[in-house]
């Protein structure tokens, strides 16, 4: 099904796993970079080349997976400094400059990705990109749900209540929100890149990581883990965001708006 639309062009991509976004269209095909953390395996990877095939003919999309263009937690930065046109953003790295949107990285805030996509789709969900927009010049295009994040442990442990996780060194994404997460979850959380994960699960460096499992297998962490403990703590998703100034650039043509 297609409806026209007036101003920008939007696209909806995505699978069971993934979100949505808008891109407004370009009189020519123009040249524009995506730069994420997650490997070219991941669910989010796939979404990103639906994305890519579906703007073609305004977009020439150049993808860097895997943190080979910008370390993870950098994205953002270089998005805000032009030196990147299009990332997925963790909501977490935003709360570094919003306080705000501390609240938004809350364990059990989201009950599933159809509650997350209401969210962001309401007005409220729509103040806080207003607010993203107005304080950190970066657009943002919807969420791109990857996932709920489980546990995973490199020792079998019988896990129920938070105190059961004393102890356990949690491998977490770098960031103070990401700290508070693994704090609530009543472990002792260790900031470690996502691409350091499976060697430090190897090494001992860390006793376990939050993931959803889509990750889990993608990234072949169950090769070092040992057990799986479903706390469903986290409803996963980052924000497809484009730099301000790209966005700025783009005309408002009269384009279709696609539904997956």
């Amino acid at each position: 099904m297609k409806h026209a639309i007036d101003r920008r062009t939007a696209l909806k991509a995505g699978a069971a796993l993934a979100a949505s976004a808008a891109l407004p269209a370009f009189a020519q095909a123009k040249q524009m970079r995506f730069a994420a953390v997650f490997s070219d395996k991941d669910i989010r990877a796939d979404m990103i080349r639906m994305l890519a095939k579906d703007i073609e003919g305004d977009f020439k999309l150049e993808t860097f997976f895997g943190g080979t263009l910008f370390k993870q937690g950098t994205e953002l930065v270089a998005l805000q400094r032009d030196n990147l046109e299009l990332g997925n953003v963790a909501p977490q790295d935003i709360s570094k400059q919003i306080p705000a949107w501390t609240l938004l990285t809350s364990a059990y805030l989201f009950r599933d990705a159809s509650h997350l996509g209401a969210f962001w789709s309401s007005s409220l969900g729509a103040q806080y990109k207003k607010q993203a927009e107005e304080q950190m010049k970066i657009r943002i295009l919807g969420p791109t749900f990857f996932g709920t994040r489980q546990v995973g442990r490199k020792v079998k442990k019988k896990i129920n209540p938070p105190a059961d996780m004393a102890g356990i060194k949690l491998r977490m994404p770098p960031g103070d929100a990401w700290q508070l997460l693994g704090r609530s979850l009543g472990a002792n959380p260790t900031p470690m890149a996502f691409a350091e994960t499976y060697t430090g699960l190897q090494t001992g460096a860390i006793d376990g990581q939050d993931n959803p499992l889509p990750n889990v297998q993608a990234m072949k962490f169950y090769e070092v883990m040992s057990q799986v403990v479903l706390t469903s703590h986290l409803v996963g998703y980052d924000l497809l965001t484009v730099n301000l100034k790209t966005w700025n650039c783009m005309s408002p043509a009269k384009v279709f708006l696609r539904w997956s």
